[in-house]
């Protein structure tokens, strides 16, 4: 199947830094997977500021959209990094559903991920002290399908669009880091953050 149906209907497009993938209210044109960088997808919050996700190398978004007959793109999506992107087409994305069950069961798997992450996120940014916001905001961030590779927890993205992602201020973030670093739940480096304990990072509180 994958000869026949998949391969034809992938198509590869590259996108340099700060550039859109897609906007809010765009119709979908496939279901888009992230080959090489990363991307920021917002979403307006009913307070009416953004919630910001990060999706990485081996991600994929848009299959909400496909599975609601005449949904349009709920997000904003920005290249971090020069970024390579996949699409598969529609057709080929709704062939596989109805004909491979093991896909289906990942689509089921992935959307209930995603739903679980969004809860963390929702619930960790209610968190009046800082740094258990930013550590159980960077907790979530991380999640199995989304991030199948060993060196998931490395982020190769600013600091300021992190302290964007867990909707704090760049000092305040940076101070928070800092705690978590000294507790070894996470490394800093030069625009990068190695999370060492995703677990320890969800679970912490003060």
């Amino acid at each position: 199947m994958f000869e026949e149906c998949v391969r034809p209907a992938l198509t590869v497009r590259h996108v340099p830094a700060g550039h859109y993938l897609w906007c809010n209210d765009d119709a979908p044109r496939g279901w888009v997977g992230v080959r090489r960088g990363a991307v920021k997808l917002c979403m307006p919050g009913e307070d009416g500021r953004s919630i910001t996700l990060c999706g990485f190398a081996g991600s994929w978004f848009g299959e909400a959209c496909l599975l609601r007959q005449g949904a349009r793109m709920d997000c904003d999506a920005v290249a971090l990094h020069d970024l390579t992107m996949l699409t598969l087409a529609a057709p080929a994305f709704h062939r596989l559903r109805l004909e491979s069950p093991a896909f289906s069961q990942f689509l089921l798997e992935l959307m209930a991920e995603r739903n679980q992450q969004l809860m963390r996120l929702i619930s960790a940014q209610q968190c009046s002290h800082i740094t258990s916001r930013v550590a159980q905001c960077l907790g979530a961030l991380i999640t199995p399908l989304n991030f199948p590779f060993p060196d998931a927890g490395q982020l190769n993205i600013t600091q300021s669009e992190l302290a964007d992602f867990c909707r704090v201020s760049r000092s305040r973030f940076n101070e928070a880091l800092l705690e978590l670093e000294r507790q070894d739940l996470l490394t800093v480096g030069y625009r990068s953050v190695q999370l060492k304990d995703v677990e320890g990072l969800r679970r912490y509180a003060t």
